[in-house]
C-alpha cells in the first residue's frame, strides 16, 4: 500500500514532463493497483478473523467434550444424575437400591450420603400406595434399610457421631442431610406402625429427639410426633 503512494507521489512530481493523456492513464492504473491491494488487505484480515473464530469454537467444542464427573457436580446435580439412573427402582435401573444403601453406609462424602438419600425420598414420593406393585416395591425397601443398617447409619447422622470428610464448598451441607433423613423417616413411617416400631428399634427416634435438641430442623417436631405414635 506505501509503495502504491510513493508510485502516486511521483508521478504527481513528474505531471509537468508527461503528457496530460500519459499522465492520467499511468494515475488510474495505480488507482487500480491500489484498489486491489485494498481488497487483498481485507480478503487477508476477514481469513485471519474467521481463523481466530474457529480456534476459539475448536477450544470450546474441546472443553465442552471433556466429561465431567461426580466429583464436578454439585448436590443438586449429583442428585439429579442418580434418580434418573435409579429410575425409582424399576426394572432395568442402571443404580440399585444397594448402591444408594453402601452410600449411605459406608461414604465418607456428606454430598454422596445427602443425594443417595435425597433419591430414596424422591422415590418413595413418586411411588403410588395404592398401586399394589409399588407397594410391594416399598415394603422391600424398608426391609433392606433397615437389613443393610441403612436407618442407623442415617440414626447416627442425626446423633452427629458419622465422621465426614470437612467440605469447605458447602457448610450448610450437614443441615442439608439432616432435613433429607428426616424426611425419608416421615414418609417411610407415616402410615406403617409397624415399620415406627422398627424405626425406633433402629435408634431414629433417639436421634431425631438428639438433634431436636439442637434446633435443627424444619420438620423434627413432625417427625418426632410420628415416632411416637403406636
Amino acid at each position: 500500500m506505501t509503495a502504491v503512494r510513493d508510485l502516486q507521489a511521483i508521478l504527481d512530481d513528474a505531471k509537468e514532463n508527461v503528457d496530460g493523456g500519459l499522465h492520467l492513464s499511468l494515475c488510474n492504473a495505480a488507482q487500480v493497483v491500489y484498489d486491489k491491494a485494498e481488497a487483498l488487505k481485507e480478503n487477508e484480515g476477514e481469513d485471519e478473523e474467521e481463523a481466530e473464530e474457529s480456534e476459539e469454537e475448536s477450544d470450546e467444542d474441546e472443553e465442552q467434550s471433556v466429561e465431567r464427573t461426580e466429583n464436578d457436580m454439585g448436590l443438586n446435580e449429583l442428585a439429579e444424575l442418580w434418580e434418573w439412573n435409579f429410575d425409582f427402582g424399576r426394572r432395568n435401573a442402571v443404580l440399585e437400591l444397594e448402591g444408594l444403601i453402601e452410600t449411605i453406609t459406608m461414604d465418607d462424602e456428606e454430598k454422596r450420603v445427602c443425594a443417595a438419600v435425597r433419591v430414596l425420598n424422591r422415590a418413595v414420593k413418586g411411588s403410588k400406595p395404592d398401586d399394589p406393585a409399588d407397594a410391594e416395591r416399598i415394603l422391600e425397601w424398608k426391609e433392606e434399610l433397615v437389613e443393610q443398617g441403612a436407618i442407623e447409619a442415617c440414626a447416627r447422622i442425626l446423633e452427629g457421631k458419622r465422621e465426614f470428610q470437612c467440605s469447605d464448598d458447602d457448610p450448610c451441607m450437614y443441615s442439608a442431610l439432616c432435613d433429607e433423613i428426616l424426611e425419608l423417616f416421615q414418609r417411610l413411617g407415616e402410615r406403617d406402625a409397624l415399620f415406627r416400631t422398627k424405626l425406633r428399634r433402629n435408634g431414629a427416634l433417639k436421634a431425631v429427639e438428639a438433634y431436636h435438641a439442637t434446633g435443627g430442623g424444619h420438620i423434627t417436631s413432625d417427625v418426632l410426633d410420628m415416632l411416637k405414635r403406636r
